[in-house]
């Protein structure tokens, strides 16, 4: 504990009495990793790996492998998240009855394990808006839901205001807000040295924010799922408490079983769920679930004409493909995507907030031919491609450094797969093979 800051350390041994010594030992244990598989990409990944008990998909490891090195990670097979954090799948199931039209906001989603958890719990009875104020950080948040095959996703790069001008538009926004990162001080050491006496405020001062921002694009009726890796009343249950006392939220109780080494927080009205780390495998997380009792009024129905409906060449060449998707527009980029949105609504929501992917990014078509894109290889619930290419190993691995590799296969384009599964295009030409893996997600590492 010689690294925690003295004030940290003071506060837990308050908060917590008897039990804040336990909880602060703990942060100096070595973290334990964890994965989430993806249960349309079968793979025998983990198989043996011990599962985390509030998540059907979610496995603890023994050892931390080098995720870098197997393919199947690059193939969507599976993606490493915190263990804690994976209750967001049990709150959903507990709280959140998706119907045909129904639309959640991941509000602060990168690098994008809970916007996966969304996307697989809606499924198609939905659309999920994975959103990340921050453009880098956006970029990493559309290659996670690529790669993973989410084809029910639209990614943004917005600001909370911005969404929040979508009035009455969401039926659940997830809130995984900004904190001052407490719960992460056994994996993230970089955590420990940020924290100061008054991250705390800051950080509640900027979650009120955002809250206030994101809001009035929330149903009546509709559920705001908020979340920390924080351990402070002011940012958790106090952030809580605020909502409810406003007259606009009420507390949403949900059954927690009594043998998850959960602590339950149920005070004042307000109903959530901490994991603490002297406790769990998992790091420090907070989450709870509030109705909103008012209304939003309406939104907005009309939107600029930034995306277009693709036009009969665009349909033809698509149709090679046999891409079975029923929503594909023509973005401003010359791109074609088969958006979960309607056109009209996915320009409202173009009109508010940049979208950087607007659904599964099929290619762009030149001449008569789909030039098809990476994301169309990895979704596998709109496409089945009828030549793939097995890879092993090393092939794989050459594959996804973008190197050139050999294989025994007829001209044209050709799925690269590895263990059954889709790693990207290549394009056969003779004796040559194109490698297409997009460039800025090529490996540099060698075993």
């Amino acid at each position: 504990m010689a690294d925690l800051p003295k004030a940290f350390c003071d506060r837990i041994r308050i908060q917590f009495g008897t039990t804040g010594d336990a909880l602060l030992e703990a942060l100096d244990r070595p973290v334990k990793s964890s994965v989430r598989l993806n249960s349309h990409k079968h793979s025998e990944s983990f198989k043996d790996a011990n599962q985390v008990p509030w998540n059907s998909q979610g496995r603890v490891l023994n050892e931390r492998p080098v995720f870098t090195l197997d393919p199947l990670f690059h193939a969507g097979c599976y993606y490493p998240q915190e263990s804690s954090s994976m209750f967001l799948q049990w709150v959903l199931e507990q709280t959140c009855a998706p119907h045909g039209n129904f639309k959640a906001l991941d509000l602060c989603a990168a690098p994008g394990g809970k916007s996966l958890i969304i996307s697989d719990f809606i499924g198609q009875n939905g659309v999920l808006i994975s959103n990340e104020v921050i453009r880098s950080r956006a970029h990493i948040l559309k290659e996670v839901v690529t790669k993973w095959g989410a084809s029910n996703t639209v990614v943004t790069n917005a600001k909370a205001e911005e969404l929040g001008n979508l009035s009455g538009w969401f039926d659940c926004i997830v809130v995984d807000a900004p904190c001052s990162g407490e719960g992460m001080f056994r994996k993230d050491q970089q955590a420990r040295v940020e924290w100061n006496e008054n991250s705390v405020e800051q950080c509640s001062t900027r979650q009120k924010s955002i809250l206030n921002d994101v809001l009035p694009a929330l149903k009546e009726s509709g559920l705001l799922i908020y979340s920390t890796c924080t351990f402070a009343p002011e940012e958790n249950e106090n952030m809580l408490q605020t909502l409810v006392d406003s007259g606009e939220f009420e507390s949403v109780r949900f059954s927690v079983p009594h043998d998850w080494p959960i602590d339950v927080v149920d005070a004042n009205g307000i109903f959530a769920c901490r994991f603490l780390p002297h406790k769990v495998e998992g790091e420090g997380f907070f989450i709870g679930v509030l109705r909103k009792k008012a209304n939003s009024g309406h939104h907005n129905t009309k939107g600029k004409r930034i995306f277009e409906s693709v036009g009969k060449k665009e349909r033809e060449a698509i149709a090679k493909f046999g891409i079975q998707a029923t929503e594909i527009v023509l973005g401003p980029d010359g791109e074609c995507y088969a958006s979960p949105l309607k056109i009209d609504a996915l320009n409202v929501l173009a009109t508010e907030a940049y979208v950087l992917m607007p659904g599964v990014q099929l290619g762009k078509v030149m001449r008569t031919d789909l030039i098809p894109d990476h994301a169309l290889a990895m979704a596998s619930d709109i496409f089945h491609p009828n030549r793939a290419c097995s890879l092993d190993l090393m092939q794989a691995q050459a594959y996804l450094r973008g190197e050139a590799i050999q294989v025994d296969a007829a001209d044209g384009w050709c799925v690269a797969a590895y263990e059954s599964h889709a790693l990207g295009w290549m394009k056969v030409i003779g004796p040559r093979v194109n490698n297409y893996y997009p460039k800025e997600w090529r490996v540099r590492m060698k075993q």
